[in-house]
Protein backbone atom coordinates (compact mmCIF):
# COMPACT_ATOMS: atom_id res chain seq x y z
CA UNK A 1 0.00 0.00 0.00
CA UNK A 2 1.24 3.24 -1.13
CA UNK A 3 0.93 6.14 1.58
CA UNK A 4 1.17 9.05 -1.26
CA UNK A 5 -1.08 8.80 -4.53
CA UNK A 6 0.43 10.16 -8.00
CA UNK A 7 -2.42 13.06 -7.38
CA UNK A 8 -1.12 13.93 -3.81
CA UNK A 9 2.11 14.19 -4.97
CA UNK A 10 1.59 16.38 -7.64
CA UNK A 11 0.12 18.98 -5.39
CA UNK A 12 3.08 18.72 -2.88
CA UNK A 13 5.23 19.36 -5.45
CA UNK A 14 2.82 22.47 -7.16
CA UNK A 15 2.76 23.92 -3.80
CA UNK A 16 6.66 24.10 -3.13
CA UNK A 17 6.72 25.73 -6.64
CA UNK A 18 4.28 28.29 -5.23
CA UNK A 19 6.91 28.74 -1.98
CA UNK A 20 9.75 29.58 -4.18
CA UNK A 21 7.78 31.96 -6.36
CA UNK A 22 6.72 33.74 -3.26
CA UNK A 23 9.25 33.81 -0.30
CA UNK A 24 7.89 35.50 3.05
CA UNK A 25 9.45 38.44 3.62
CA UNK A 26 9.83 41.04 7.14
CA UNK A 27 8.34 44.22 6.49
CA UNK A 28 11.11 47.03 5.74
CA UNK A 29 12.68 48.45 8.90
CA UNK A 30 11.48 51.68 9.62
CA UNK A 31 14.57 53.38 10.92
CA UNK A 32 14.12 57.11 9.56
CA UNK A 33 15.37 59.32 7.31
CA UNK A 34 17.97 61.56 6.12
CA UNK A 35 16.32 64.69 4.97
CA UNK A 36 20.08 66.61 4.73
CA UNK A 37 23.40 65.54 4.98
CA UNK A 38 27.09 67.37 3.68
CA UNK A 39 30.78 66.68 4.80
CA UNK A 40 30.97 70.48 2.91
CA UNK A 41 33.27 68.92 -0.29
CA UNK A 42 31.40 72.06 -1.48
CA UNK A 43 28.47 74.11 0.00
CA UNK A 44 26.00 73.85 -2.26
CA UNK A 45 23.16 75.74 -1.17
CA UNK A 46 24.53 77.42 1.74
CA UNK A 47 23.96 81.32 1.31
CA UNK A 48 25.09 83.86 3.37
CA UNK A 49 25.61 87.60 3.73
CA UNK A 50 29.19 87.43 4.58
CA UNK A 51 31.45 85.93 2.59
CA UNK A 52 34.36 87.18 4.28
CA UNK A 53 33.44 85.45 7.47
CA UNK A 54 31.45 82.09 6.10
CA UNK A 55 32.99 79.97 3.21
CA UNK A 56 33.90 76.57 2.57
CA UNK A 57 37.51 75.77 3.02
CA UNK A 58 38.82 73.45 0.28
CA UNK A 59 42.10 72.17 1.94
CA UNK A 60 39.88 70.43 4.94
CA UNK A 61 36.70 69.87 3.89
CA UNK A 62 34.98 72.09 6.32
CA UNK A 63 33.16 75.53 6.51
CA UNK A 64 34.79 78.18 7.84
CA UNK A 65 32.83 80.61 10.23
CA UNK A 66 33.28 83.95 12.24
CA UNK A 67 30.28 85.08 14.38
CA UNK A 68 30.20 88.94 15.49
CA UNK A 69 27.97 90.19 17.19
CA UNK A 70 26.31 93.25 15.97
CA UNK A 71 27.58 92.49 12.46
CA UNK A 72 23.37 90.50 11.79
CA UNK A 73 25.89 87.83 9.75
CA UNK A 74 25.08 84.42 8.65
CA UNK A 75 25.24 81.62 6.91
CA UNK A 76 22.04 79.18 5.76
CA UNK A 77 20.90 76.80 4.00
CA UNK A 78 16.94 76.12 3.06
CA UNK A 79 15.92 72.54 3.69
CA UNK A 80 14.13 71.28 0.64
CA UNK A 81 11.10 70.62 3.24
CA UNK A 82 9.51 72.11 6.43
CA UNK A 83 10.43 69.96 9.20
CA UNK A 84 7.43 69.19 11.40
CA UNK A 85 7.54 66.45 14.48
CA UNK A 86 10.51 64.14 15.58
CA UNK A 87 14.03 64.72 14.35
CA UNK A 88 18.20 64.43 14.98
CA UNK A 89 20.53 67.15 13.76
CA UNK A 90 23.97 66.07 14.16
CA UNK A 91 27.27 67.95 13.31
CA UNK A 92 31.09 68.54 14.32
CA UNK A 93 32.62 71.82 15.41
CA UNK A 94 35.89 72.64 15.70
CA UNK A 95 36.41 76.20 17.75
CA UNK A 96 39.60 78.13 16.98
CA UNK A 97 38.80 81.47 18.82
CA UNK A 98 36.54 82.02 21.14
CA UNK A 99 37.15 85.51 23.07
CA UNK A 100 35.30 86.43 25.90
CA UNK A 101 31.72 87.54 25.21
CA UNK A 102 31.59 85.71 22.12
CA UNK A 103 29.48 82.86 21.09
CA UNK A 104 29.09 80.26 17.88
CA UNK A 105 25.55 79.79 17.62
CA UNK A 106 24.45 76.38 14.83
CA UNK A 107 20.69 75.55 14.92
CA UNK A 108 17.55 75.05 12.74
CA UNK A 109 14.85 77.07 12.66
CA UNK A 110 13.19 79.60 9.94
CA UNK A 111 14.09 82.00 7.64
CA UNK A 112 14.43 84.89 10.08
CA UNK A 113 17.75 83.34 10.93
CA UNK A 114 17.56 85.07 14.56
CA UNK A 115 19.14 83.40 17.38
CA UNK A 116 16.45 84.81 20.03
CA UNK A 117 13.24 84.36 17.55
CA UNK A 118 10.92 80.62 17.39
CA UNK A 119 11.06 78.70 16.34
CA UNK A 120 14.19 77.04 16.76
CA UNK A 121 16.35 74.28 18.49
CA UNK A 122 19.80 75.80 18.39
CA UNK A 123 23.25 74.75 20.12
CA UNK A 124 25.78 77.40 21.33
CA UNK A 125 29.42 77.34 22.82
CA UNK A 126 29.65 80.67 24.77
CA UNK A 127 32.56 81.97 26.23
CA UNK A 128 30.29 84.33 28.70
CA UNK A 129 30.98 85.23 32.57
CA UNK A 130 30.40 81.34 33.56
CA UNK A 131 33.28 80.54 31.01
CA UNK A 132 33.44 78.05 27.89
CA UNK A 133 30.09 76.18 28.02
CA UNK A 134 28.05 74.02 26.21
CA UNK A 135 24.53 75.39 25.74
CA UNK A 136 21.04 73.73 24.34
CA UNK A 137 18.33 76.57 23.07
CA UNK A 138 15.23 75.97 22.24
CA UNK A 139 12.45 78.95 21.52
CA UNK A 140 9.02 78.30 20.81
CA UNK A 141 6.79 79.64 18.08
CA UNK A 142 5.10 82.06 20.79
CA UNK A 143 8.90 82.68 21.53
CA UNK A 144 9.12 81.30 25.04
CA UNK A 145 13.15 80.40 25.84
CA UNK A 146 14.24 77.58 27.37
CA UNK A 147 18.50 77.93 28.02
CA UNK A 148 20.44 74.86 29.86
CA UNK A 149 24.39 74.92 29.80
CA UNK A 150 26.97 72.78 31.33
CA UNK A 151 27.62 73.94 34.54
CA UNK A 152 25.02 74.44 37.82
CA UNK A 153 24.76 77.34 37.80
CA UNK A 154 23.28 77.20 34.24
CA UNK A 155 20.83 74.57 34.78
CA UNK A 156 23.01 71.18 34.33
CA UNK A 157 22.58 69.12 36.82
CA UNK A 158 26.44 67.45 36.64
CA UNK A 159 29.71 68.84 36.85
CA UNK A 160 30.55 71.63 34.94
CA UNK A 161 31.67 70.89 31.29
CA UNK A 162 33.80 72.93 29.52
CA UNK A 163 34.94 73.39 26.06
CA UNK A 164 38.38 74.01 24.33
CA UNK A 165 39.23 76.10 21.36
CA UNK A 166 41.12 74.07 18.98
CA UNK A 167 39.36 70.65 19.51
CA UNK A 168 36.71 69.14 17.30
CA UNK A 169 33.42 68.11 18.78
CA UNK A 170 30.40 65.81 17.62
CA UNK A 171 27.29 66.91 18.88
CA UNK A 172 23.95 65.64 18.56
CA UNK A 173 20.62 67.63 18.99
CA UNK A 174 17.13 65.98 19.11
CA UNK A 175 13.91 67.09 19.23
CA UNK A 176 11.19 64.68 20.93
CA UNK A 177 7.70 66.00 19.33
CA UNK A 178 5.85 64.21 21.16
CA UNK A 179 7.24 64.73 24.60
CA UNK A 180 7.68 68.80 24.23
CA UNK A 181 11.45 68.47 24.96
CA UNK A 182 15.16 68.03 23.38
CA UNK A 183 18.27 67.01 23.95
CA UNK A 184 21.63 67.13 23.71
CA UNK A 185 24.78 64.88 23.44
CA UNK A 186 28.39 65.85 23.20
CA UNK A 187 31.75 63.74 22.75
CA UNK A 188 34.77 64.58 22.08
CA UNK A 189 35.77 63.44 18.53
CA UNK A 190 37.68 60.05 18.74
CA UNK A 191 36.51 59.23 21.74
CA UNK A 192 33.39 57.23 22.69
CA UNK A 193 32.58 59.09 26.16
CA UNK A 194 29.76 61.38 26.48
CA UNK A 195 31.05 64.39 28.52
CA UNK A 196 27.96 66.73 28.07
CA UNK A 197 24.25 65.56 28.08
CA UNK A 198 21.02 67.32 28.88
CA UNK A 199 17.49 68.12 28.50
CA UNK A 200 15.46 71.20 28.06
CA UNK A 201 11.71 71.50 27.89
CA UNK A 202 10.03 73.20 25.23
CA UNK A 203 7.69 75.41 26.23
CA UNK A 204 5.43 75.69 23.13
CA UNK A 205 5.13 74.72 19.19
CA UNK A 206 8.54 74.16 17.16
CA UNK A 207 6.95 73.43 13.51
CA UNK A 208 7.31 74.76 10.20
CA UNK A 209 11.24 74.40 10.86
CA UNK A 210 12.87 75.75 7.19
CA UNK A 211 16.70 76.70 7.36
CA UNK A 212 19.52 75.05 8.94
CA UNK A 213 22.15 78.53 9.64
CA UNK A 214 25.17 79.93 11.57
CA UNK A 215 24.02 83.12 12.92
CA UNK A 216 25.37 86.50 14.80
CA UNK A 217 21.38 87.41 14.39
CA UNK A 218 19.99 88.25 17.75
CA UNK A 219 23.41 89.51 19.28
CA UNK A 220 24.04 93.06 19.64
CA UNK A 221 27.69 92.90 21.90
CA UNK A 222 29.89 94.60 18.51
CA UNK A 223 33.56 93.41 19.41
CA UNK A 224 34.42 89.91 20.13
CA UNK A 225 34.29 86.83 17.52
CA UNK A 226 33.99 83.11 17.72
CA UNK A 227 35.62 81.63 15.06
CA UNK A 228 36.03 78.46 13.57
CA UNK A 229 34.64 75.15 11.56
CA UNK A 230 31.85 72.92 10.61
CA UNK A 231 31.21 69.56 9.06
CA UNK A 232 29.41 66.70 8.75
CA UNK A 233 25.64 67.93 9.45
CA UNK A 234 23.15 65.56 9.16
CA UNK A 235 19.58 65.99 9.92
CA UNK A 236 17.65 62.88 10.31
CA UNK A 237 13.74 62.63 10.35
CA UNK A 238 11.64 60.38 12.44
CA UNK A 239 9.05 58.90 9.81
CA UNK A 240 6.08 57.75 13.06
CA UNK A 241 7.11 60.54 15.74
CA UNK A 242 5.89 57.57 17.73
CA UNK A 243 5.14 58.56 21.33
CA UNK A 244 5.96 54.47 22.16
CA UNK A 245 10.04 54.90 21.05
CA UNK A 246 10.20 58.30 23.08
CA UNK A 247 8.76 56.42 26.41
CA UNK A 248 11.43 53.87 25.55
CA UNK A 249 14.12 56.24 25.56
CA UNK A 250 12.96 57.90 28.44
CA UNK A 251 12.89 54.59 30.54
CA UNK A 252 16.83 53.58 29.68
CA UNK A 253 17.81 56.51 31.27
CA UNK A 254 20.82 56.02 33.84
CA UNK A 255 20.18 56.02 37.26
CA UNK A 256 22.78 59.58 37.93
CA UNK A 257 20.48 61.61 35.61
CA UNK A 258 17.66 63.55 36.95
CA UNK A 259 15.37 66.93 34.31
CA UNK A 260 17.53 69.61 34.32
CA UNK A 261 16.55 73.04 35.50
CA UNK A 262 15.62 75.46 32.95
CA UNK A 263 16.71 78.47 32.93
CA UNK A 264 14.93 81.34 31.05
CA UNK A 265 16.75 84.34 32.19
CA UNK A 266 20.57 85.24 32.75
CA UNK A 267 22.46 82.91 34.28
CA UNK A 268 22.94 83.28 38.36
CA UNK A 269 26.04 84.93 39.57
CA UNK A 270 29.24 82.49 40.38
CA UNK A 271 30.21 82.16 43.42
CA UNK A 272 33.69 81.91 44.22
CA UNK A 273 33.91 78.69 45.06
CA UNK A 274 35.41 77.26 41.86
CA UNK A 275 33.27 74.99 39.85
CA UNK A 276 34.66 71.33 39.95
CA UNK A 277 35.57 70.83 35.81
CA UNK A 278 33.90 66.98 34.45
CA UNK A 279 36.44 64.81 33.69
CA UNK A 280 34.92 61.86 31.58
CA UNK A 281 34.63 58.39 32.79
CA UNK A 282 33.96 54.81 31.56
CA UNK A 283 31.28 54.79 34.59
CA UNK A 284 29.02 57.98 33.20
CA UNK A 285 25.73 56.92 31.47
CA UNK A 286 24.48 59.08 28.11
CA UNK A 287 21.54 60.94 27.85
CA UNK A 288 19.25 58.18 25.80
CA UNK A 289 19.45 58.36 22.12
CA UNK A 290 16.55 57.75 19.95
CA UNK A 291 16.17 54.33 19.25
CA UNK A 292 18.15 53.29 15.92
CA UNK A 293 15.94 50.16 14.10
CA UNK A 294 18.06 47.58 12.61
CA UNK A 295 17.00 46.85 8.38
CA UNK A 296 16.00 43.82 7.86
CA UNK A 297 16.93 42.08 5.09
CA UNK A 298 14.46 40.93 2.41
CA UNK A 299 14.88 37.36 0.75
CA UNK A 300 14.71 37.99 -3.13
CA UNK A 301 13.89 35.02 -5.66
CA UNK A 302 16.67 34.45 -8.27
CA UNK A 303 17.95 32.19 -11.33
CA UNK A 304 16.97 29.49 -8.63
CA UNK A 305 13.48 29.60 -9.24
CA UNK A 306 13.74 29.00 -13.00
CA UNK A 307 16.22 25.92 -12.60
CA UNK A 308 13.72 24.06 -9.90
CA UNK A 309 10.89 24.80 -12.13
CA UNK A 310 11.60 22.36 -14.87
CA UNK A 311 13.03 20.01 -11.90
CA UNK A 312 9.94 19.67 -10.32
CA UNK A 313 7.50 19.59 -13.34
CA UNK A 314 10.09 16.28 -14.59
CA UNK A 315 9.66 14.96 -10.95
CA UNK A 316 5.65 15.10 -11.16
CA UNK A 317 5.51 13.24 -14.74
CA UNK A 318 7.43 10.25 -13.33
CA UNK A 319 5.89 9.99 -10.46
CA UNK A 320 2.56 10.16 -12.26
CA UNK A 321 3.91 7.10 -14.61
CA UNK A 322 5.27 5.04 -11.75
CA UNK A 323 2.13 4.95 -10.16
CA UNK A 324 -0.80 5.11 -12.95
Amino acid sequence: MHLYTPHMLLAFLLLCLAGAAFPCSAAPADDGSVLYSTDFTNAEGWITNSKDRFYPEIETGRYHYLLEGGTGGYSAYTLPQKVNGQFTLEFDVTPEKTDDGSSFRFGIGTDKKDSQRGPLLMVELANKKDGRLFYLKTVSKENSLNLVGSSPSTGSSGATVRFEDNTTYHVKLTYYAADSRASIVVQQQGSPDVIFTASAPVSGKIEDLTNLYLTAIGDGTSGPQAEGYIDNIKLTLSPTHAAGDEKDAKNNKGADETPAPVITSAPATPTDEPTPVFTPGPTRTPFPLPPTPTPTQTPKSGLGFLVLLPALAGGAILAMRKYP
